[in-house]
């Protein structure tokens, strides 16, 4: 086995697993996940009627909570799933691309630790284990979602990231803002981020005196500006995407309304909610209800939305993704939602009772890794703060778009929303795994000194 390079049966392993995978999704017709119609109906409207909306083409023009389909879906994974023959072929051509995706995603991750780190045989295994114990990454590989496609890219920003800060070439900051306009057209999740490059290329700009970078910082932003104005113009409010007041509703407000008065006052709610909201005389009027109802309740209970928004960043984590799971094999799923919707609801211990032995077996183990896995990444965020200077900004560079994500995705935190970020976990935790010759060289050390 050649050192600085990722083993041959490490690669059997994840090309057949993959392909496992990939026939079951193929064969089942698993990939047909909750989402995945919008997208396709996404892409069809787009082929057919020039126009993205996530719902069959209507006779009529949309009226009230409707008009959200044009923009429930940013334009990017319709428009890749046209492009690789979706809506007319089937997801086989998709699904294919996406694992290629997938297995050069964690590759590079593999690749950079078995250059830095030289690993031995036992390491790869657990390495080996550490990917196969995240079985996200398996299901959005093979289901039409937009989570893989997302996730190379933000691997394309880190990587050029990295790059411009060892070399300080604008090319690479360019890297940064393309990659950061590919992002917020895939998932409207990054549509914020783009004050990030602006932020940095203003600051930099100014003390290297290099104009071109700012230039470059604010196409980003400008480019988010540019299609909330294409959103306003077909459907009179200006937002980037519909799926910010739904989840508002739906998953933030709704989930406060839960932990005071039970699932039942949350319904009746969420539905008064939206039948003053849909009978506004325009969809602006519609959406504002919606953020002044939910903002008032939010303001209402600060600090219960405080413990759920941190609840959902620590599932985000350690979820050990019933959901997919479920989906992806056909499980029946206990009602009541999912497992942090339940806890907030005093309902876990319920829904645990209900599981198969064996999928509950299953399922503890995956969190256990979860757990593990966190705990070696904040680990190897640490030691690699001791090594030169690119390791340090590399980690913060990780270590930030994971906070990021968790940050914005708040109460709704799962094992799906972790995928776009997944491969930096994995790496800052194959970082810190703990290595025999860091061992030995402590206990020559000890004995030195004793």
């Amino acid at each position: 086995m050649a050192r600085g390079q990722v083993p041959n049966w490490v690669w059997a392993v994840l090309v057949s697993v993959h392909a496992l995978a990939l026939g079951w999704a193929l064969s089942t017709g698993r990939w047909d996940f909750p989402d995945s119609g919008r997208y396709l109906q996404a892409a069809s409207n787009l082929k057919l009627h020039g126009e993205l909306y996530a719902r069959p083409w209507p006779a009529a023009p949309p009226r009230g909570q409707a008009i959200q389909e044009f923009t429930i879906r940013p334009v990017g994974y319709p428009t890749v799933v046209l492009g690789l023959g979706g809506t007319r072929l089937g997801p086989a051509l998709l699904l294919f691309f996406q694992n290629l995706l997938s297995l050069l995603n964690i590759g590079v991750v593999l690749q950079w630790w078995a250059r830095r780190g030289k690993p031995t045989g036992k390491e790869w295994a657990w390495a080996t284990v550490a990917v196969l114990s995240f079985p996200a990454q398996l299901i959005y590989a093979n289901a039409v979602m937009s989570e893989v496609f997302l996730q190379t890219v933000v691997l394309m920003l880190t990587g050029s990231a990295l790059l411009f800060v060892r070399r300080y070439q604008a090319r690479y900051f360019a890297g940064v803002a393309g990659a950061a306009i590919m992002a917020f057209l895939l998932k409207p999740v990054f549509a914020p981020f783009v004050l990030v490059p602006a932020s940095v290329g203003m600051v930099l700009g100014w003390k290297r005196r290099q104009p071109q970078l700012l230039l470059l910082g604010i196409i980003p932003l400008v480019m988010v500006g540019l299609y909330m104005g294409w959103n306003w113009r077909r459907t009179g409010y200006l937002h980037f995407s519909s799926i910010a007041e739904i989840n508002l509703l739906h998953y933030n407000a709704a989930g406060v309304v839960r932990q005071v008065s039970g699932p039942a006052a949350e319904e009746k709610w969420v539905a008064a909610v939206l039948r003053e909201a849909n009978a506004q005389g325009n969809f602006a009027a519609r959406q504002q209800v919606i953020q002044a109802r939910a903002g008032a309740l939010l303001w209402a209970h600060p600090w219960l939305y405080v413990r759920q928004h941190v609840q959902g960043m620590i599932a985000l984590f350690l979820d050990p993704g019933r959901f997919d799971l479920s989906q992806f094999l056909g499980l029946a799923s206990p009602a009541g939602g999912g497992f942090l919707a339940q806890t907030r609801s005093g309902g876990l211990l319920r829904a645990l009772g209900s599981l198969p032995l064996g999928l509950m077996a299953v399922l503890t183990v995956l969190l256990l890794a979860n757990a593990l896995r966190l705990g070696l990444a904040v680990r190897g965020f640490l030691l690699l703060g001791q090594g030169s200077s690119v390791p340090r900004y590399g980690r913060w560079i990780a270590g930030g778009l994971l906070l990021y994500v968790a940050l914005l995705t708040g109460p709704l935190g799962a094992a799906r929303f972790l995928v776009p970020v997944w491969p930096l976990l994995l790496g800052l935790a194959l970082a810190g795994l703990p290595r025999r010759d860091v061992l030995n060289v402590r206990c020559e050390e000890d004995g030195a000194n004793g």
